[in-house]
């Protein structure tokens, strides 16, 4: 049998190339930076290890979001930090983590 295609992506904080389904998306929409658990929403995505706290940080995260870069970065540590309390990745956009 052939081998299968594993798409890779790279982290945009720490440049490290992984499969696709060990990345973190993360997409620029209207409403702020959103993140995207299924790989499927419109807008301008990115790729982050969410294993590494390193490639949560702001100056990291500049690459892709500009001067937002601080507030996703904050949605990420919020995000990821509280995955043992059972957070939901797809109800946690940038703007509700600066409680806006």
């Amino acid at each position: 049998m052939p081998v299968k295609h594993v798409p890779q992506r790279m982290c945009v904080a720490c440049r490290t190339r992984r499969p696709k389904r060990e990345l973190l998306r993360i997409v620029l929409t209207e409403q702020g930076a959103v993140i995207d658990p299924s790989g499927r929403r419109p807008g301008r995505g990115a790729y982050v290890c969410p294993d590494k706290p390193e490639c949560w940080a702001e100056k990291k995260l500049r690459r892709f979001a500009g001067a937002g870069a601080g507030v996703l970065s904050q949605a990420l540590q919020t995000l990821l930090g509280s995955q043992e309390t059972g957070a939901n990745p797809s109800d946690l956009t940038a703007r509700e983590a600066r409680g806006g």
